[in-house]
């Protein structure tokens, strides 16, 4: 029995009928025909078609990156072994540039310590974030309010025990990551209590 293709596509979503028009060329004549004459009735263009597909190749890019995450720690399916290399990059780059400084421009020791469990806490949200949140203006203001708190919380603890401990530095760079996700939950919160979630989404992201 032959395939009605006009009745077969009119079945079809907006998304289905797209995604066939890319495949033209696996199409018979008949099914082709049928498939343009739905796309008109539909007043569905060749910009939609292209649209469609700029958007299909986006989720895919999106999938393949989440296949490529690796688990690291607190940063299980988030940070992939090039955002660990480049996260260790930027420390080091960090470190070099503030000892190259002269002398009379390094920070006194608590204030040091400090800083170094602030820099590595936020060296890595940045890091395990580069695929998700790069391009969200509100990630970097929470990423910079969390990260003057911890710079001051962090020192405020040094001077008060005068030299920070191995297992207080750990619990010390763990605080960052604490601070950030209270600032950034706050942020989100906020926006979506004045805008709404779809209106803080496209507000916050940075446009190209």
């Amino acid at each position: 029995m032959p395939i009605d293709f006009s009745t077969e596509y009119s079945k079809r979503s907006d998304d289905e009928l797209l995604q066939l028009a890319s495949a033209r060329s696996s199409l018979t004549a008949e099914a082709a025909t049928a498939l343009d004459a739905e796309l008109r009735g539909r007043n569905l263009t060749e910009f939609d078609r292209v649209e469609h597909q700029r958007f299909v190749k986006r989720q895919e890019q999106r999938e393949a990156r989440k296949h490529r995450r690796k688990p690291f720690g607190p940063f299980k399916n988030q940070m992939s072994w090039l955002d660990i290399l480049g996260a260790f990059a930027a420390m080091a780059m960090i470190s070099l540039t503030y000892l190259a400084l002269p002398s009379r421009f390094h920070l006194t020791s608590d204030w040091q310590e400090a800083a170094v469990c602030m820099m590595i806490a936020s060296v890595l949200i940045a890091a395990a974030s580069r695929g998700i949140f790069w391009r969200r203006i509100d990630f970097w203001m929470s990423l910079g309010v969390s990260s003057a708190t911890h710079l001051v919380v962090v020192h405020s603890w040094a001077r008060r025990v005068a030299v920070l401990r191995r297992g207080q530095g750990k619990l010390a760079t763990l605080l960052g990551f604490v601070l950030f996700l209270a600032v950034y939950g706050l942020v989100r919160l906020l926006q979506r209590s004045f805008y709404g979630e779809e209106a803080s989404d496209k507000g916050a992201a940075i446009k190209e």
